[in-house]
């Protein structure tokens, strides 16, 4: 589904809320998820078009040869890919964790709305961020910007989480604990890695960046972790 149609469909429940009873609108507590969810999806999309778009195609002479193109075309467009991959993936897995997220939060109130606006604030950045990435991935602030942005956006989804399970808050009153602690360490550990790069990156630029790479393996981890109990829900 393209983004337009996420959008269309965004702005039609819209209308159809505000054609609600005023006493039913005023009822703050009575948002519906599936609001915010749809809304959310759009922007997420949005973010992914966005990065793809931020990578700049080189250009060269009409005449240069063709070893030499297939050289400078290496040495510009694969590191330039390699960081879409690496904002490609971690947005795609703050997306999933998002999903998941959001099937066990029951109901909305207009503070978890707010903590997902600027949750979306921050991922409609991450595109901005990594066409910087891709152009001065040798500067060590637009490594520690990117990085920034991405433990912001990882801290802001662990956020949510926090809110709507604190006390069961939004959530369904008998979901287990150790349940509520794997989406919480889930949504810890990858910006918790990237906030960790940015130290690394006073030391070694390059490091910082090979650093990222220990996102999967670290969520693979804590997936193992939680597996005997995963399988008896």
């Amino acid at each position: 589904m393209s983004t337009i149609t996420f959008f269309t469909l965004y702005v039609r429940k819209f209308f159809k809320y505000l054609q609600a009873p005023v006493m039913h609108r005023l009822n703050l507590n009575q948002i519906k998820v599936e609001y915010v969810v749809s809304f959310s999806d759009a922007l997420f999309a949005f973010s992914i078009t966005f990065m793809a778009l931020s990578i700049q195609i080189p250009t060269f002479s009409s005449n240069i040869a063709e070893l030499d193109l297939t050289r400078r075309l290496g040495q510009l467009l694969i590191p330039n890919i390699i960081h879409y991959i690496v904002s490609f993936m971690v947005v795609g897995m703050y997306w999933i964790s998002y999903h998941r997220i959001f099937e066990h939060i029951r109901r909305a109130d207009i503070t978890l709305v707010w903590i997902n606006l600027l949750f979306l604030l921050l991922i409609a950045l991450v595109g901005y961020f990594t066409g910087l990435l891709t152009t001065y991935d040798t500067h060590r602030i637009v490594v520690i910007s990117f990085s920034g942005i991405m433990a912001a956006t990882g801290f802001v989804l662990c956020l949510i989480w926090g809110y709507a399970s604190h006390n069961r808050r939004l959530v369904d009153q008998n979901m287990p604990d150790h349940l509520i602690r794997y989406f919480l360490n889930r949504t810890f550990v990858t910006p918790l890695i990237f906030l960790t790069s940015i130290g690394i990156s006073f030391i070694n630029i390059q490091a910082a960046q090979y650093f990222w790479v220990l996102i999967l393996p670290a969520n693979l981890i804590i997936y193992m972790k939680h597996i005997p109990h995963l399988h008896r829900l």
